[in-house]
């Protein structure tokens, strides 16, 4: 009879502890149900919105019109849109030229800063700064500097005796002035990547190298390159997603002109929907451009072979 209420005892402590078992699977969804439930509201919500309004011919200032469904309409018109499919091409180029030119200066600035020579701490410092500024104060202190007659740039070409340049007032120059800007701004992002990775890398096969009467040159290609393909993969895959949003800068410096030399696709884009409030025609540029976007950067990483490698290193794991 004494045993009663000890097994007893056992038996409330076993279903006490099966219900904190039971109840701790749910833990982790209870803490994550308010992110979950904020990023269905500020994200994926906005994001369907969006999708639905491109089948439609929304058109807030224009009350008169139909605003109803018109199916594939609106994608069947981009494709047809010259303008858009202008912006694509120099969102491209854009692209293009400001991740190499970028990636290209961050490499050596890697290389260098990794030489340690005396000053270069502070240096790095100062380095990082443009990449600390925002892109308004960006664009409006380029802009000022790229004046024609009171902007600092043209008066030191002045000192060593070049011609003033119109920078971004001209049609054959503009882009490159935006180029400048981008490239000026973004370098830090990647070289701060690139250099993390660059030390970060083991010594023995600088070593072996150093062993076989490689040079500087010769280990660069053969040994610190291909070592630091998966960091430069990275630092390049983020630049190009946000080189093909660029759109402050731009906008503040020359508005998508001279002539639309500039009129990069996020301009014409916030063009389209802000001041023409074409809603339905920009939800369907803006879908179309997400999709390019996707399609460049799975390219990007196929031609990389990114994934693989990705793969290579957790399996030796």
């Amino acid at each position: 009879m004494a045993e009663l209420p000890a097994t007893a005892g056992l038996e409330k402590a076993d279903r006490r502890a099966s219900a904190v078992r039971a109840g701790e699977k749910y833990v982790p969804w209870v803490l994550l149900a308010p992110t979950m439930l904020i990023m269905t509201i500020v994200g994926i919500f906005p994001l369907l919105h969006s999708l639905y309004i491109s089948f439609t011919s929304l058109r807030p200032t224009e009350v008169d019109k139909p605003q109803g469904w018109v199916g594939l309409d609106n994608y069947i018109q981009a494709f047809g849109d010259a303008q858009f499919g202008h912006s694509l091409l120099l969102t491209g180029i854009f692209t293009i030229l400001s991740v190499a030119i970028a990636l290209t200066f961050a490499v050596l600035l890697a290389v260098l800063f990794n030489l340690r020579l005396p000053g270069f701490l502070a240096m790095r410092t100062i380095v990082l700064v443009p990449m600390l500024i925002t892109p308004i104060a960006v664009g409006i202190t380029w802009r000022i500097m790229m004046m024609p007659d009171l902007g600092v740039l043209n008066f030191l070409l002045s000192l060593v005796g070049i011609d003033a340049q119109p920078w971004a007032n001209s049609k054959t120059s503009a882009l490159a002035a935006m180029l400048l800007v981008d490239v000026w701004q973004w370098t830090p992002f990647m070289f701060i990547v690139i250099f993390a990775g660059l030390r970060a890398l083991p010594r023995s096969p600088f070593e072996a190298a150093a062993i076989d009467g490689a040079g500087p040159l010769r280990t660069f290609f053969w040994v610190t390159l291909p070592m630091l393909k998966p960091v430069i993969v990275v630092a390049s895959l983020l630049r190009i997603i946000d080189a093909m949003r660029t759109y402050d800068t731009v906008y503040i410096i020359t508005r998508g002109g001279p002539d639309f030399s500039t009129d990069l696709v996020s301009v014409y884009l916030q063009r389209v929907n802000f001041k023409f409030f074409d809603l339905g025609y920009g939800a369907a540029l803006s879908w179309l451009t997400l999709v390019a976007i996707l399609a460049i950067v799975l390219i990007f990483v196929k031609l990389t072979g990114f994934m693989k490698t990705i793969a290579d290193k957790g399996a030796r794991r």
